[in-house]
């Protein structure tokens, strides 16, 4: 996510929604649909001695699991302060304090913010922000190994639900707004990197895509 939205995002996402994400974590592990499917694809890539790098990432449930399973180290990225501390729970709660870190920072305006991963997770970031395919190839140009990205389908019902949020939002005096980006578009920002789309999964709402380094 840009920090060009992190005002905004703040409308929705600050310290009790950290909050809500901790316990929720904590009680029932990876929630929906997408972020287990993310951490299973990550984890056929091989996790021993892997670095994992989760953008935009709230707490870092993400890397946390994977951490979790094997890989060596794991980040999260944020730039919604907020998270820190809850993400710092959690590290500790799981055990893996000494092997993740949190970053504030905005890959698109500082991608030298952080060294490049082996792994990069982007789950449902892109839609948080207008320039979606922009964050997406920051991501990108930071994976080494594999990227593994989720956001909303680019199909009509998706389109007018999303409209209709975006409608309550404002009539609520919300700034966040959501956004559905083309995957074409996504995928040429990857591209762009040197990623080429390997594989995607596609549910009622939400496309989940990976994308790996060229050999």
């Amino acid at each position: 996510m840009s920090r060009c939205c992190a005002g905004e995002s703040l409308d929705i996402f600050g310290e009790k929604s950290a909050r809500r994400a901790l316990g929720r974590y904590l009680r029932k592990g990876l929630g929906g649909s997408d972020a287990p499917r993310i951490a299973d694809w990550a984890a056929e890539q091989g996790l021993d001695g892997a670095t994992v790098m989760e953008v935009g990432g709230g707490i870092g449930q993400i890397q946390a699991e994977l951490v979790r399973r094997g890989a060596a180290r794991g980040t999260v990225v944020e730039v919604v302060a907020d998270y820190e501390d809850a993400a710092r729970e959690l590290a500790t709660a799981t055990g893996i304090a000494d092997r993740t870190a949190f970053v504030l920072a905005d890959l698109v305006e500082t991608p030298d913010a952080v060294e490049p991963a082996d792994i990069v997770v982007l789950r449902r970031v892109v839609c948080c922000t207008p320039v979606g395919p922009a964050v997406l190839g920051a991501a990108a140009g930071l994976a080494s190994r594999t990227l593994l990205a989720s956001y909303p389908r680019d199909r009509a019902g998706v389109r007018v639900v999303v409209r209709l949020q975006n409608g309550l939002l404002a009539l609520m005096r919300k700034r966040f707004r959501t956004f559905v980006h083309p995957p074409r578009e996504l995928e040429r920002a990857a591209e762009k990197h040197g990623l080429r789309l390997a594989r995607v999964e596609r549910g009622f709402v939400w496309e989940t895509a990976q994308f790996i380094a060229d050999s």
